[in-house]
C-alpha cells in the first residue's frame, strides 16, 4: 500500500473523527509571529481540510494541497465556501504550485508520510523570500494508559504499525530545520463518547476495515478499552499540538 492510497474510503470517518488543533497555535501565529491576515499558505498533505480550515478561520489564504482523491472531495465539500480556499491535487513531491507563490508551508499530521529530503526542495521552490514551514502534530501523551492500550492493540492486529504517527520524533522533525526551529506545544486532550473514540480510532491508516476478516474482533477490543479507561461514559485521551516552526536552507 503506497502513501496516496492509505486513506483510500476513508475520507467520511476521518472527517468526522478527528480533531482540530489547539487555538492557541493560530492565536499564536497572528500575535506573536506577526503573520498578517492575507498571508497565503500551501497546507500540503491537507487531507480533509482540517487545519486548512483553521487557517481560514484565521483569515490566511489556503492552498490546500492533497494527493488522494477521497480526502480531496471531502475537503472541496466543507471549505468551497471560503472564497480564499483552493484546493490543489498535488503531493509532498510535487505541489503544482508556481515558483515562489506562498509565504508559509503547513503539515499537520501528515510529515511522517513525507520523503523530507524531495519535500524541503518543493518547499524552497515554492516558497517566497523568507518564507517559513510549520510541521504540525496532534500528539497523544504516550505514557498515558489509555494510549498505550490503543498502541499494543494496533500492533496485535497490524504488524506495520510502528508507532503513532508512525513513530514521528521530535528528533526527525528539528532534523528538517537542521535544529533551527521554534516549537509551539500547547494541551488539546480530547474527550470522547463510545461512538466519538471508536470512530477516532477507525479512521487510522493502521486500522482494519470492515472487510477484514478480523474487524468484529478488532472492535471487540476497541470497545473493551473505551470500558476500562472511560470515566462516566467519557474516555479523555491527553493530547498536545505540537508545532515546529522555522525556515530552511
Amino acid at each position: 500500500m503506497n502513501n496516496t492510497t492509505r486513506f483510500d474510503g476513508k475520507g467520511e470517518i476521518y472527517a468526522k473523527a478527528r480533531p482540530s488543533y489547539a487555538t492557541k497555535l493560530f492565536d499564536y501565529l497572528k500575535n506573536l509571529l506577526s503573520i498578517p491576515e492575507g498571508s497565503v499558505f500551501a497546507d500540503i498533505g491537507s487531507g480533509t481540510g482540517i487545519f486548512s480550515e483553521q487557517l481560514l478561520n484565521s483569515g490566511y489564504c489556503v492552498y490546500a494541497v492533497e494527493p488522494n482523491a477521497d480526502m480531496r472531495k471531502k475537503a472541496e465539500e466543507k471549505l468551497s465556501k471560503y472564497i480564499d480556499f483552493t484546493s490543489v491535487d498535488g503531493a509532498d513531491s510535487y505541489t503544482s504550485l508556481p515558483d515562489e507563490s506562498v509565504d508559509f508551508i503547513t503539515v499537520a499530521q501528515a510529515f511522517h508520510w513525507f520523503d523530507a529530503e524531495v519535500f524541503k526542495k518543493e518547499c524552497k521552490r515554492i516558497l517566497k523570500q523568507n518564507g517559513g514551514v510549520i510541521i504540525v502534530y496532534n500528539s497523544r501523551d504516550e505514557h498515558a494508559a489509555c494510549t498505550k492500550a490503543l498502541a499494543d492493540l494496533r500492533r496485535k492486529f497490524n504488524s506495520e504499525f510502528h508507532g503513532f504517527s508512525n513513530g514521528i520524533s521530535d528528533d526527525k522533525c528539528r532534523v528538517f530545520f537542521d535544529g533551527n526551529c521554534e516549537i509551539f506545544r500547547a494541551d488539546n486532550s480530547q474527550s470522547y463518547d463510545r461512538q466519538g473514540y471508536i470512530n477516532r480510532v477507525l479512521s487510522s491508516s493502521y486500522s482494519l476495515r470492515e472487510s477484514d476478516e478480523r474487524y468484529a474482533e478488532y472492535l471487540k477490543e476497541i470497545n473493551i478499552i473505551f470500558d476500562t479507561f472511560a470515566v462516566n461514559g467519557t474516555l479523555t485521551v491527553p493530547t498536545y499540538t505540537v508545532a515546529y516552526i522555522g525556515t530552511i536552507k
